[in-house]
């Protein structure tokens, strides 16, 4: 590939882009039921010039996803450096996690209206929110980033079923929210979570992890 060529696939990537935030940006402003022409009033093209930099609505879509995923991620950047006692991280990862639905609601139900199947388990991982966040909570749990190294056995179905337990709470909440502000679920899903943490590791462990996270915080 030669300069010239680098630019202009450097610049259709670039413009793609912008159309991807164009997108989500409409999708935020007319909730997930957006239009196709929504979108592409949004951006400032007509449909077709839309369509001219992705191979139809399934790319356009899994383009969204994918952006969103990784605005996600980095504005959880911060819960993925473990500091203080493992009780403490878990309830900032869940306020941290419950914060970004209520901001960003219509993304989120668009990304599960809209959740394409994929027989490339990378592919599905990258644009699923319940996937990365899974992926990264395993990860931690067996790494030992949360004080101790737990059998990834364990660690993988622990952080799937945890995250999964969150998401399905909040995808409820943000329906029927039943008079609870986004403090009282994140505390219920605290004591909830801690609890399923406490029973599947031990109680030995876990105290030992509050040790750990205490000694480290002082």
């Amino acid at each position: 590939m030669d300069g010239r060529t680098r630019r202009w696939a450097g610049h259709r990537e670039a413009r793609r882009l912008e159309l991807v935030d164009a997108a989500v940006a409409a999708i935020e402003a007319h909730g997930p039921d957006v239009t196709t022409e929504q979108i592409a009033t949004q951006a400032g093209v007509s449909r077709p010039g839309l369509y001219r930099h992705f191979d139809g609505k399934d790319d356009l879509q899994s383009a969204i996803a994918a952006r969103s995923v990784e605005r996600l991620v980095t504005e959880l950047e911060p819960v993925w450096r473990p500091s203080g006692e493992p009780r403490e991280m878990l309830e900032r990862a869940i306020a941290a996690h419950l914060c970004w639905l209520s901001e960003h609601a219509n993304v989120y139900h668009y990304l599960k209206r809209n959740s394409l199947p994929s027989s490339d388990s990378v592919e599905a991982a990258s644009t699923n929110v319940r996937g990365v966040v899974s992926a990264h909570t395993a990860q931690m749990l067996v790494d030992g980033s949360l004080g101790a190294e737990i059998p990834p056995g364990t660690a993988h179905p622990l952080a799937y079923g945890l995250v999964g337990m969150v998401d399905a709470a909040a995808a409820h909440w943000l329906d029927e929210p039943h008079g609870a502000d986004v403090g009282a679920l994140g505390a219920q899903l605290t004591e909830a979570c801690w609890a399923v943490i406490r029973v599947t590791v031990g109680s030995g462990v876990v105290d030992a992890l509050d040790r750990i996270g205490a000694e480290s915080a002082s």
